[in-house]
């Protein structure tokens, strides 16, 4: 049996793998990925949903505007860092209600109700004493209200982002009014 020489193993390897690495040049590789399929876009907003949406945009609107009103109007230490506490709790709830409403195809006010802002107008006038007991008031009766909205909102909506939301302003609402009390 004839043995190849060292000369010619030696060649013949670096021939194969010469070839090996040029094959894998030619090789068009993997395949491309799949495109990934679109992404689902939310349902619009029931009826329920948008009505909710509406009543709590008043509502955090308003609390903002007599939030802000509170740190420059009150006499009360207390209701001043309150006020503070406030718009940004509520500034937070507004733009993921923002969100929400935008993702459910709903379109929310940028300015609390004419009601409301009868109210932020009225307690504007208001400062001191006075402005502390129409305050507490207000966040006292505005709770009672919100907690009827929210309870009235919970059993009719379809969206449970949304109604995780109205229940988490109503459980602040009752926070702060137990603050300033």
């Amino acid at each position: 049996m004839l043995l190849p020489s060292r000369h010619q193993v030696l060649a013949c390897s670096s021939l194969v793998v010469s070839l090996f690495t040029l094959s894998a040049c030619m090789n068009p590789g993997q395949p491309p990925a799949p495109p990934l399929p679109a992404l689902a876009k939310p349902a619009p907003f029931a009826a329920a949903d948008t009505s909710l949406a509406t009543k709590i945009n008043d509502v955090d609107l308003t609390h903002i505007a007599l939030a802000n009103l509170a740190k420059t109007n009150a006499a009360r230490n207390d209701i001043a860092l309150l006020g503070t506490t406030i718009v940004k709790d509520l500034t937070d709830n507004h733009d993921k209600l923002t969100a929400l409403a935008t993702a459910g195809t709903a379109t929310l006010a940028a300015k609390p109700s004419a009601q409301s802002q009868k109210v932020i107008d009225q307690m504007q006038r208001l400062h001191g004493a006075a402005f502390d007991r129409a305050y507490a008031r207000y966040l006292a009766s505005s709770t009672k209200a919100t907690s009827a909205v929210v309870a009235a909102g919970a059993a009719t909506s379809t969206n449970a982002d949304l109604v995780k939301l109205a229940t988490d302003l109503k459980t602040k609402l009752l926070s702060y009014e137990a603050q300033v009390k």
